[in-house]
């Protein structure tokens, strides 16, 4: 952690979207996960690999299935 702080703090958070009746799809699973406040921080991944859903979930635009997500 830096002096400034955290920006964002992840801490066991999944998403999980059904495509079917019965059939999830866990598009994500970040057990911890810090970015200090500051920093400069790249995604990166191919396509479906989940950078939008964090991105959304970090902003508030999505809910985790479960975990926390700390801003500031």
């Amino acid at each position: 952690m830096t002096q400034g702080g955290l920006a964002v703090a992840l801490h066991d958070v999944r998403k999980v979207f059904t495509v079917a009746p019965g059939q999830p799809l866990e598009v994500l699973n970040i057990a911890h996960w810090e970015l200090p406040a500051g920093s400069c921080t790249v995604l990166g991944g191919r396509s479906g690999s989940g950078k939008t859903t964090l991105l959304n979930l970090i902003a508030g635009l999505t809910l985790p299935t479960t975990g926390r997500i700390h801003l500031g």
